[in-house]
């Protein structure tokens, strides 16, 4: 054999052998890596170093393929943070593709109503990557309480403390469209205004199909100029949630919280606002009365007058019955 032809026969050997190769490597990548759903966490901040750690750390031993393929790729630097789920059957190149392209899960954030900080914070960071401590002192802002709009939201999961606070402040914003901020000024009341005297109908009464009619009450007294003596902003004056009968030694404490020494409302919400209570507030019922008490038998419920006489009779029903329940405090 002549040597151009031995020549001719080595390269096709090294081709077949290249072709073959290519052949298997790309079916190494294009194969399927899992036969269940896998699932990992790239977190925000991390360098392409982190990343590629964490991805190890969390990855199940199949998955190097899809490190591999990121390695063969170069695209260390362009990985991306967030939630990734890799469903079962998956390739090792859309996998891989998954990473750069930020194809990555979406998560339910429950912003729950409530009196205290804490219990809202923690709940709304149970599935983002958020600090909670972070969350909390964002949510106790002045500026943001009031504006704060509990719900389900969907975000993706390395949401941090500042994106979900803009991302409330938009929610909030997209709720007080013009209807119902002309329905707040029929109130004679400003957005915030409305929410504030809505954290208390809420506080006020826990069955949400008596809510319109506790606002309507509310309403009724600020538009005399009558203290709104509500309760709650007392409650939250004082500081003590387990309080559950106001003495007339409560009533005393200086605070712009305190509805029975200052008229009009407290200068802010005195817990984060169920939607549906803003709504009682937007849309009350429509009656005359002025006074309400607890109803006997602890059920959450009021009685509702007109006049003091008549509240004054509801008001000590309710206290015989506190003092049968041995509540005294």
């Amino acid at each position: 054999m002549s040597k151009r032809g031995v020549l001719t026969g080595a390269f096709l050997v090294l081709g077949l052998g290249l072709g073959l190769s290519w052949l298997a490597w790309n079916r190494w990548m294009a194969g399927t890596w899992t036969d269940e759903d896998v699932t990992v966490e790239l977190w925000p901040g991390d360098n392409a170093v982190q990343h590629m750690a964490r991805l190890q750390a969390q990855l199940p031993p199949s998955g190097q393929r899809v490190l591999d393929h990121v390695e063969m790729r170069s695209w260390e630097g362009r990985l991306k943070a967030g939630r990734y789920r890799f469903p079962a059957g998956e390739s090792v190149k859309s996998s891989a593709a998954r990473l750069v392209t930020g194809n990555r899960e979406a998560v339910k954030v429950v912003v729950r109503s409530g009196r205290d900080v804490g219990p809202v914070a923690g709940t709304a960071t149970r599935r983002i990557h958020a600090d909670s401590t972070e969350v909390a002192h964002m949510l106790a802002q002045d500026s943001v309480m009031w504006r704060v709009l509990p719900n389900t939201y969907e975000m993706w999961w390395e949401t941090d403390a500042q994106v979900l606070g803009e991302r409330l402040l938009l929610e909030h914003a997209r709720w007080w469209n013009e209807d119902r901020v002309a329905a707040a000024r029929a109130q004679g009341l400003s957005p915030k205004e409305a929410t504030v005297l809505a954290s208390i109908v809420q506080a006020e009464t826990a069955v949400i199909s008596e809510a319109p009619a506790v606002a309507e009450l509310y309403l009724n007294r600020l538009n005399k100029g009558m203290a709104l003596q509500a309760d709650p902003t007392l409650i939250f004056a004082l500081g003590d949630p387990s309080i559950r009968r106001v003495l007339d030694v409560h009533k005393e404490v200086d605070s712009p919280y305190n509805t029975y020494k200052y008229r009009g409302l407290p200068p802010g919400p005195i817990r984060y606002v169920d939607p549906r209570y803003l709504q009682s507030v937007l849309h009350p019922a429509e009656h005359a009365f002025l006074y309400m008490c607890a109803k006997p038998g602890g059920d959450g419920t009021h009685d509702f007058a007109r006049t003091y006489r008549e509240h004054l009779r509801n008001a000590r029903a309710y206290q015989s019955w506190l003092n049968n329940q041995r509540i005294y405090r």
